[in-house]
């Protein structure tokens, strides 16, 4: 996954220059979320329990959302 944002470090940098600051945007690249494994491959106890509760927690504010809203 790609993330695009606002170069603020080149921003910082060059916004005192009597042309006037440039702006840029970069490109990171974000690893995608994936269960711990252990060296085999296999799914850590810890990890299913750590997933299982975030899908929880999603399902949860999004039903806050509809009841809220």
């Amino acid at each position: 996954m790609r993330l695009v944002k606002f170069d603020t470090d080149t921003y910082l940098r060059t916004k005192d220059l009597s042309g006037g600051p440039l702006y840029g945007i970069v490109e990171e690249d974000i690893s995608e979320i994936q269960i711990v494994t252990d060296k085999s491959g296999n799914p850590t106890r810890g990890g299913v329990i750590g997933y299982a509760l975030a899908y929880i927690l999603m399902a949860g504010f999004v039903g806050a959302l509809f009841i809220f809203l």
